[in-house]
Protein backbone atom coordinates (compact mmCIF):
# COMPACT_ATOMS: atom_id res chain seq x y z
CA UNK A 1 0.00 0.00 0.00
CA UNK A 2 1.33 3.44 -0.90
CA UNK A 3 1.84 6.22 1.62
CA UNK A 4 -0.98 8.30 0.14
CA UNK A 5 -3.38 5.39 0.58
CA UNK A 6 -2.20 4.79 4.14
CA UNK A 7 -2.76 8.47 5.01
CA UNK A 8 -6.28 8.34 3.60
CA UNK A 9 -7.02 5.06 5.38
CA UNK A 10 -5.82 6.46 8.71
CA UNK A 11 -7.91 9.60 8.31
CA UNK A 12 -11.08 7.73 7.39
CA UNK A 13 -10.57 5.13 10.12
CA UNK A 14 -10.45 7.93 12.69
CA UNK A 15 -13.38 9.77 11.07
CA UNK A 16 -11.30 12.88 10.53
CA UNK A 17 -11.77 15.47 7.83
CA UNK A 18 -8.75 16.88 6.01
CA UNK A 19 -9.36 20.06 8.00
CA UNK A 20 -9.09 18.04 11.24
CA UNK A 21 -5.78 16.60 10.06
CA UNK A 22 -4.47 20.02 9.06
CA UNK A 23 -5.37 21.45 12.47
CA UNK A 24 -3.88 18.48 14.30
CA UNK A 25 -0.61 18.41 12.37
CA UNK A 26 -0.27 22.22 12.14
CA UNK A 27 0.12 21.91 8.36
CA UNK A 28 -1.73 23.72 5.60
CA UNK A 29 -4.97 22.22 4.36
CA UNK A 30 -3.76 22.04 0.75
CA UNK A 31 -0.57 20.26 1.79
CA UNK A 32 -2.49 17.58 3.68
CA UNK A 33 -4.79 17.09 0.72
CA UNK A 34 -1.85 16.79 -1.69
CA UNK A 35 -0.04 14.28 0.53
CA UNK A 36 -3.16 12.16 0.54
CA UNK A 37 -3.72 12.44 -3.20
CA UNK A 38 -0.08 11.68 -3.97
CA UNK A 39 0.50 15.07 -5.60
CA UNK A 40 3.12 15.95 -3.00
CA UNK A 41 6.03 13.74 -1.89
CA UNK A 42 6.10 13.02 1.84
CA UNK A 43 9.26 14.39 3.43
CA UNK A 44 10.69 13.52 6.83
CA UNK A 45 9.32 16.61 8.58
CA UNK A 46 5.75 15.94 7.39
CA UNK A 47 6.12 12.21 8.07
CA UNK A 48 7.00 12.92 11.68
CA UNK A 49 3.95 15.19 12.06
CA UNK A 50 1.63 12.58 10.56
CA UNK A 51 3.17 9.81 12.66
CA UNK A 52 2.72 11.81 15.87
CA UNK A 53 -0.83 12.81 14.95
CA UNK A 54 -1.97 9.28 14.13
CA UNK A 55 0.21 7.65 16.80
CA UNK A 56 1.92 5.35 14.28
CA UNK A 57 5.51 4.70 13.24
CA UNK A 58 7.09 6.33 10.20
CA UNK A 59 7.72 2.80 8.88
CA UNK A 60 3.98 2.24 8.92
CA UNK A 61 3.37 5.46 7.00
CA UNK A 62 5.92 4.42 4.38
CA UNK A 63 4.20 1.09 3.91
CA UNK A 64 7.12 -1.09 4.92
CA UNK A 65 6.00 -4.74 5.14
CA UNK A 66 7.39 -5.36 8.65
CA UNK A 67 5.70 -2.31 10.14
CA UNK A 68 2.97 -3.13 12.67
CA UNK A 69 -0.50 -1.71 12.31
CA UNK A 70 -1.14 0.89 15.03
CA UNK A 71 -2.88 -0.47 18.09
CA UNK A 72 -6.24 0.98 18.99
CA UNK A 73 -5.50 3.06 22.12
CA UNK A 74 -9.02 2.40 23.36
CA UNK A 75 -8.30 -1.33 23.42
CA UNK A 76 -5.42 -0.64 25.81
CA UNK A 77 -7.72 0.86 28.42
CA UNK A 78 -7.93 -1.63 31.26
CA UNK A 79 -10.38 0.22 33.52
CA UNK A 80 -13.38 0.22 31.19
CA UNK A 81 -15.55 -2.59 29.85
CA UNK A 82 -16.42 -3.31 26.22
CA UNK A 83 -19.59 -1.26 26.31
CA UNK A 84 -17.65 1.78 27.53
CA UNK A 85 -15.05 1.25 24.82
CA UNK A 86 -17.81 1.22 22.21
CA UNK A 87 -19.14 4.48 23.65
CA UNK A 88 -15.69 6.04 23.42
CA UNK A 89 -15.41 5.02 19.79
CA UNK A 90 -18.83 6.49 19.07
CA UNK A 91 -17.74 9.69 20.81
CA UNK A 92 -14.60 9.94 18.68
CA UNK A 93 -16.67 9.51 15.54
CA UNK A 94 -18.76 12.61 16.30
CA UNK A 95 -17.94 15.97 14.79
CA UNK A 96 -17.30 18.99 16.98
CA UNK A 97 -20.88 20.31 16.85
CA UNK A 98 -22.34 16.92 17.80
CA UNK A 99 -19.91 16.55 20.70
CA UNK A 100 -20.90 19.97 22.00
CA UNK A 101 -24.61 19.13 21.79
CA UNK A 102 -24.02 15.83 23.58
CA UNK A 103 -22.03 17.53 26.35
CA UNK A 104 -24.75 20.15 26.81
CA UNK A 105 -27.37 17.44 27.32
CA UNK A 106 -25.08 15.46 29.63
CA UNK A 107 -24.33 18.52 31.77
CA UNK A 108 -28.07 19.20 32.16
CA UNK A 109 -28.68 15.61 33.27
CA UNK A 110 -25.84 15.76 35.79
CA UNK A 111 -26.98 19.14 37.11
CA UNK A 112 -30.56 17.91 37.57
CA UNK A 113 -29.35 14.81 39.40
CA UNK A 114 -27.09 16.86 41.67
CA UNK A 115 -29.97 19.21 42.42
CA UNK A 116 -32.18 16.27 43.31
CA UNK A 117 -29.53 14.74 45.58
CA UNK A 118 -28.89 18.09 47.27
CA UNK A 119 -32.60 18.57 47.92
CA UNK A 120 -32.86 15.06 49.34
CA UNK A 121 -29.87 15.58 51.63
CA UNK A 122 -31.43 18.75 53.08
CA UNK A 123 -34.61 16.97 54.14
CA UNK A 124 -34.58 16.26 57.83
CA UNK A 125 -34.73 12.60 58.78
CA UNK A 126 -36.88 11.25 61.59
CA UNK A 127 -36.58 7.84 63.22
CA UNK A 128 -39.99 6.25 63.08
CA UNK A 129 -40.29 3.56 65.75
CA UNK A 130 -43.42 1.76 64.53
CA UNK A 131 -43.50 0.96 60.85
CA UNK A 132 -45.52 -2.17 60.19
CA UNK A 133 -43.70 -4.95 58.39
CA UNK A 134 -47.05 -5.70 56.74
CA UNK A 135 -48.14 -3.62 53.79
CA UNK A 136 -51.71 -2.40 53.95
CA UNK A 137 -53.68 -2.92 50.79
CA UNK A 138 -55.15 -0.17 48.69
CA UNK A 139 -56.59 -2.92 46.56
CA UNK A 140 -56.70 -6.50 47.73
CA UNK A 141 -56.44 -7.36 51.39
CA UNK A 142 -53.36 -8.26 53.43
CA UNK A 143 -53.26 -9.54 56.96
CA UNK A 144 -52.41 -6.61 59.20
CA UNK A 145 -53.39 -8.13 62.53
CA UNK A 146 -49.94 -8.74 64.02
CA UNK A 147 -48.99 -6.53 66.96
CA UNK A 148 -45.43 -7.85 67.18
CA UNK A 149 -44.38 -7.27 63.59
CA UNK A 150 -42.99 -3.73 63.69
CA UNK A 151 -39.69 -2.17 62.65
CA UNK A 152 -37.85 1.12 62.95
CA UNK A 153 -37.23 3.21 59.83
CA UNK A 154 -35.81 6.61 58.95
CA UNK A 155 -38.37 8.73 57.13
CA UNK A 156 -38.60 12.30 55.94
CA UNK A 157 -39.66 14.49 58.84
CA UNK A 158 -43.03 16.23 58.49
CA UNK A 159 -45.38 17.84 61.01
CA UNK A 160 -47.65 14.79 60.84
CA UNK A 161 -44.79 12.43 61.72
CA UNK A 162 -44.75 13.73 65.30
CA UNK A 163 -48.49 13.17 65.67
CA UNK A 164 -48.55 9.65 64.25
CA UNK A 165 -48.66 6.55 66.43
CA UNK A 166 -47.52 4.21 63.69
CA UNK A 167 -46.96 3.98 59.96
CA UNK A 168 -47.71 1.46 57.27
CA UNK A 169 -46.79 1.11 53.60
CA UNK A 170 -49.43 1.17 50.88
CA UNK A 171 -49.64 -1.69 48.42
CA UNK A 172 -52.00 -1.23 45.50
CA UNK A 173 -53.59 1.55 43.47
CA UNK A 174 -57.18 1.76 44.64
CA UNK A 175 -56.52 4.97 46.63
CA UNK A 176 -54.84 6.81 43.79
CA UNK A 177 -54.29 9.64 43.18
CA UNK A 178 -54.18 10.56 46.89
CA UNK A 179 -52.18 7.57 48.11
CA UNK A 180 -49.85 5.70 45.80
CA UNK A 181 -48.40 2.23 46.11
CA UNK A 182 -45.22 2.54 48.16
CA UNK A 183 -46.33 5.61 50.13
CA UNK A 184 -45.69 5.48 53.86
CA UNK A 185 -48.93 6.40 55.61
CA UNK A 186 -48.85 8.10 58.99
CA UNK A 187 -51.64 6.84 61.21
CA UNK A 188 -53.09 8.20 64.45
CA UNK A 189 -54.50 5.39 66.57
CA UNK A 190 -58.24 5.56 67.15
CA UNK A 191 -60.97 2.87 67.30
CA UNK A 192 -63.36 4.94 65.18
CA UNK A 193 -63.21 7.58 62.49
CA UNK A 194 -65.82 9.78 60.85
CA UNK A 195 -67.49 8.98 57.54
CA UNK A 196 -65.42 10.58 54.80
CA UNK A 197 -62.12 10.13 56.63
CA UNK A 198 -59.42 7.72 55.48
CA UNK A 199 -58.39 5.03 57.89
CA UNK A 200 -56.56 1.74 58.23
CA UNK A 201 -58.90 -1.17 58.81
CA UNK A 202 -58.91 -4.91 59.28
CA UNK A 203 -61.97 -6.43 57.68
CA UNK A 204 -62.36 -10.17 58.23
CA UNK A 205 -58.62 -10.49 58.78
CA UNK A 206 -57.49 -8.42 55.80
CA UNK A 207 -55.85 -5.02 56.13
CA UNK A 208 -57.02 -2.07 54.07
CA UNK A 209 -56.51 1.65 53.74
CA UNK A 210 -59.87 3.05 52.67
CA UNK A 211 -62.22 5.95 53.06
CA UNK A 212 -65.03 5.15 55.47
CA UNK A 213 -68.44 5.35 53.82
CA UNK A 214 -71.96 4.63 55.02
CA UNK A 215 -71.75 0.90 55.66
CA UNK A 216 -68.88 0.40 53.22
CA UNK A 217 -65.18 1.03 52.60
CA UNK A 218 -64.53 3.29 49.62
CA UNK A 219 -61.67 3.57 47.19
CA UNK A 220 -60.54 6.88 45.67
CA UNK A 221 -59.76 5.14 42.38
CA UNK A 222 -63.07 4.83 40.45
CA UNK A 223 -61.89 1.53 38.97
CA UNK A 224 -62.60 -0.19 42.30
CA UNK A 225 -66.00 -1.01 43.71
CA UNK A 226 -66.92 -0.22 47.34
CA UNK A 227 -66.43 -3.01 49.86
CA UNK A 228 -69.69 -3.52 51.76
CA UNK A 229 -69.61 -3.99 55.53
CA UNK A 230 -72.13 -6.54 56.75
CA UNK A 231 -73.35 -7.01 60.30
CA UNK A 232 -71.69 -10.42 60.41
CA UNK A 233 -68.31 -9.00 59.35
CA UNK A 234 -65.41 -8.50 61.73
CA UNK A 235 -64.27 -4.88 61.29
CA UNK A 236 -61.53 -3.19 63.29
CA UNK A 237 -60.36 0.37 62.81
CA UNK A 238 -56.68 0.79 63.56
CA UNK A 239 -56.54 4.52 63.11
CA UNK A 240 -57.00 7.64 61.05
CA UNK A 241 -54.57 8.46 58.21
CA UNK A 242 -53.19 11.93 58.96
CA UNK A 243 -50.53 12.21 56.29
CA UNK A 244 -47.77 10.44 54.49
CA UNK A 245 -44.00 10.46 54.26
CA UNK A 246 -41.25 8.50 52.52
CA UNK A 247 -38.20 6.53 53.49
CA UNK A 248 -34.92 8.42 53.58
Amino acid sequence: METKDILKQLREKNNYSIKDVANGTKMQYTMCREYESGDRRLGMSAAIKFADFYNVSIDYLLGRPDAKEPADPIDKLMTVDEMEKDLLREWLSLDEASRKSFLDVLRKIVAADQKRQTAASKRAAYLLHRLSRHKVSAGLGYNLDDDDNWQEAEVVETAAVHQADFAVEVDGDSMEPDYLSGDILLVQSTPTIEVGEVGVFTLNGDGYVKELGEGELLSRNPEYDPIPIHESDSLQCWGRVIGKTELV
